[in-house]
C-alpha cells in the first residue's frame, strides 16, 4: 500500500471519529450518564445562585438534612438546609462582590468535584478550594470543602 493510501486511510479514520463524536455544530457529544448530567446540572445551578448571591435559589438546591463539612477533619460547618441557608446568607450579606470562578469540574456518578477560585469574600483576598458535592434525590446532600493549605 502506498504512503498516500496509508495517510488517506488514517485521515479518514480520524475524521470519522471526529464526526461521530460531535454534533452538527462541532460540539462533543456527552458521554455522561443521565445521573451524571443531573448531578452536574444541580451543582451548576448552585454555582450560579452563589454568584448571584441568591440565597433562596441557593438553599433550595440542598436537601433538608444536607451537610457542609470541612476537610480533613470533617468538621461540620452546617447541618440541615436551614443551617446551610443561615451560613450562606451571612456570607452573601457580608460579601457584595462575592464570586466563584470554576477552574475545573469532574463528575463521577452522583458526585461532582469542583476546583474553584473565590474572590470578593469579606476578609479574604483570594480563596482557592475544591468542593465535593454529593447529590441524592435531586438535591445536594453533602459538600466536602477542601481549602488550599497556607504555606
Amino acid at each position: 500500500m502506498s504512503k498516500f493510501l496509508v495517510r488517506l486511510t488514517f485521515l479518514s479514520l480520524i475524521f470519522s471519529i471526529f464526526v461521530t463524536s460531535c454534533n452538527e455544530n462541532g460540539e462533543k457529544f456527552s458521554t455522561k450518564s443521565p445521573l451524571e448530567m443531573k448531578a452536574e446540572q444541580i451543582v451548576q445551578q448552585q454555582l450560579e445562585a452563589y454568584n448571584n448571591r441568591d440565597i433562596e435559589a441557593f438553599s433550595a438546591l440542598f436537601s433538608d438534612d444536607a451537610q457542609v463539612l470541612q476537610f480533613p477533619d470533617n468538621k461540620v460547618l452546617a447541618q440541615g438546609k436551614a443551617n446551610v441557608k443561615e451560613l450562606y446568607k451571612k456570607l452573601f450579606d457580608n460579601s457584595p462582590t462575592l464570586h466563584s470562578e470554576l477552574i475545573n469540574r469532574t463528575v463521577l456518578g452522583n458526585r461532582v468535584i469542583d476546583h474553584e477560585k473565590i474572590t470578593g469574600r469579606a476578609g479574604v483576598d483570594v480563596l482557592e478550594l475544591a468542593v465535593i458535592y454529593e447529590i441524592e434525590q435531586g438535591k445536594i446532600s453533602k459538600c466536602l470543602v477542601i481549602r488550599q493549605k497556607k504555606d
